[in-house]
């Protein structure tokens, strides 16, 4: 379809396009932050956790086994590993209009985990990660994404997208989201070779 064509459709569309958006940002944008963030904080707390959980994708929501906490004050959270809920880009490198079509995978978009430590500057992280190469091919064999080139160690977070429309029409997310909290567990269960990495950075950073 050309430009102009296209241009066209939207014109003679635009009532019901502006009505979407504007859904999609204020109604279903507050609903999947809420259920993330459920999701998200029912495994912090079963796991004994610590981490930051808020309903608003605005703000950093990331999670963190307390063994991997840095000495020092709590109050600082800050952790020899942690990792946080961002989102992949679509394939021509932008971001979708709404949180919808990142969730749902608009044109290669979605959501993962993507680990990352607060003792070491990004140099550092990105040498360790390179001389720790055995233990990254472990995590690759249990599904992570691991470069050390851009400093790149994440877990996909596949969601359906037929799964996530039936969440909407029956107003509950909680079987949709399903996969956000299996990625929590694949975490949990590569803990063995997380705590390797943690105990590398450690001595890195002494």
């Amino acid at each position: 379809m050309s430009d102009p064509v296209i241009g066209a459709v939207i014109v003679r569309h635009i009532d019901e396009l502006e009505a979407a958006l504007r859904y999609a940002h204020n109604s279903m944008r507050p609903m999947l932050a809420r259920a993330v963030a459920a999701v998200m904080e029912d495994k912090r707390l079963a796991l004994t956790w610590a981490g930051e959980v808020v309903p608003d994708f605005d703000e950093t929501l990331w999670l963190a086994p307390e063994e991997w906490r840095i000495v020092g004050d709590p109050e600082d959270n800050e952790f020899y590993l942690s990792f946080s809920l961002e989102t992949t880009p679509s394939i021509d490198g932008s971001e979708p209009e709404t949180w919808v079509g990142i969730i749902a995978g608009f044109a290669g978009a979605g959501i993962k985990f993507a680990f990352g430590t607060d003792a070491l500057r990004q140099r550092e992280w990105k040498a360790l990660l390179k001389a720790q190469g055995s233990l990254l091919v472990e995590l690759v064999d249990r599904g992570f994404r691991c470069d050390p080139k851009t400093g790149d160690l994440e877990l996909t977070i596949p969601i359906g997208r037929d799964a996530l429309a039936m969440g909407f029409e029956e107003d509950t997310l909680e079987a949709a989201l399903s996969p956000l909290g299996q990625a929590i567990d694949r975490i949990d269960a590569a803990r063995p070779i997380l705590d390797r990495l943690v105990a590398a950075i450690k001595a890195t950073s002494a």
